[in-house]
């Protein structure tokens, strides 16, 4: 901020004059003066503010002493209301450009990065219903892919068994006895259900009559084996989770959106994806889920997008840019991005201000802001069509407006306690 003053000074010139006084009362007298670049400035308080002539960051609402320098607090000027007058040569010198405020539409775009996810509702896992151990393991690696009907694993389970000679003899009763048995056989048949025999392999062991020691595992979907959980030879029990096939048919695309622009999300809403790897570009989709929880570290929150991925050519935690497209705004009163400035405080709606310039005239107006897409900001009040704002040089007249805060009168005469 040192810096940034003193390029103003030195680029604006003021000219102070200092009366002496008698030293034993170490007291000063400041009367400002300025040359043809900067005119006096016309001031209109309102409230009562008082600072440290020397240190300005010191501030209060009633009168006092600086504690730092002993001086008398002076009354400041509220922001915004400082007029800055600069000469036609001296805007050139500090390049400043202006540009009207105008009505267009803005498209609400949001442009982010987005993440590839497993969908959630497309996972499989594959238990057992009776412990035993595994005699033969089909897949044994992370990310292999299966297709529905193949072969996982085999295991030997003593109570499926069991179960299993139980059937056949309920079923050797049935074949003599007839129509009075057949309660006892579909209770055993519901019991080879109920521990995870298949139809196909109950139709095999009725028609072999023979107990099958090593029962085999399918897969029920294709997919890629993203979690394996089970070596040969390995005891289960039905609470383990031995494999996990997740289908990558289609996949969920995972974007964050900054909370300032939570307004603009919906369910819904179109959406494109690229594919840089691939050099894909423009893949619509929509958002079909927002997540209601905010990210208490980032400050954004997520949306949820879907997209067929029957190519493969998405995987897993790729990062791919996305944008989404939240609908017009239109015949909104607009100013240029680079003509805003963010205002330091925090209490007041209007957090933005900008630079009026009327004719050589410069003064500091503070306003609300709404939108902000393609380069321009949307102006809720403060602001009127076709005013002229700065949009190149303003921070060096925001420098000088905020200079010209203090003090109050032409001359100031404090106590000054080395």
């Amino acid at each position: 901020m040192r810096a940034l003053l003193l390029v103003v000074s030195l680029l604006l010139q003021p000219v102070f004059t200092v009366s002496a006084q008698d030293h034993s009362d170490h007291a000063h007298s400041v009367t400002p003066a300025v040359d043809t670049a900067v005119s006096d400035r016309v001031l209109s308080p309102k409230g009562h503010i008082y600072a440290c002539p020397m240190h300005p960051h010191i501030q209060q609402a009633t009168p006092g002493s600086c504690p730092i320098c002993g001086m008398t607090l002076v009354e400041k000027n509220p922001p915004g209301n400082a007029e800055v007058n600069v000469n036609g040569a001296m805007q050139q010198a500090l390049a400043i450009r202006t540009a009207p405020a105008e009505k267009r539409t803005l498209w609400r775009f949001i442009e982010t990065f987005a993440q590839v996810r497993y969908p959630e509702d497309a996972i499989h896992h594959s238990h057992i219903r009776a412990e035993g151990w595994i005699e033969q393991l089909y897949v044994r690696t992370l990310g292999q892919r299966v297709k529905a009907g193949d072969k996982l694993f085999s295991f030997y389970a003593p109570d499926l068994l069991v179960a299993q000679d139980d059937y056949l003899q309920a079923l050797s009763v049935s074949t003599q006895n007839g129509s009075r048995s057949a309660n006892l056989l579909q209770r055993a048949e519901t019991r080879l259900r109920l521990l995870g025999l298949t139809d196909r392999a109950i139709a095999q062991l009725q028609e072999s009559r023979q107990s099958q020691y090593h029962i085999t595992v399918y897969a029920h979907q294709d997919g890629v084996v993203t979690m394996l959980n089970v070596r040969d030879g390995m005891y289960v029990k039905p609470g383990d989770t031995l494999i996990e096939i997740t289908s990558l048919d289609r996949v969920w695309v995972i974007a964050d959106v900054l909370e300032a622009q939570q307004s603009w999300l919906k369910t819904g809403m179109p959406a494109e994806i690229d594919i840089p790897a691939h050099h894909i570009s423009g893949i619509e989709t929509t958002v079909d889920f927002i997540y209601p929880a905010l990210d208490p570290q980032t400050r954004s929150s997520k949306v949820r997008m879907t997209t067929d991925n029957a190519q493969q050519l998405l995987q897993p935690n790729m990062l791919l840019p996305v944008r989404l497209y939240g609908g017009a705004l239109r015949d909104v009163l607009t100013v240029p991005r680079d003509a805003v400035l963010l205002s330091g405080s925090s209490e007041s709606a209007y957090r933005s201000r900008v630079i009026i310039k009327q004719g050589d005239t410069f003064s500091v107006r503070h306003i609300k802001t709404g939108t902000s897409a393609q380069g321009f900001v949307e102006v809720l009040s403060g602001l009127e069509a076709k005013e002229q704002v700065v949009i190149s040089g303003q921070f060096l007249l925001d420098a000088e407006a905020s200079l010209s805060q203090l003090p109050l009168s032409g001359t100031v005469a404090t106590d000054h306690q080395h």
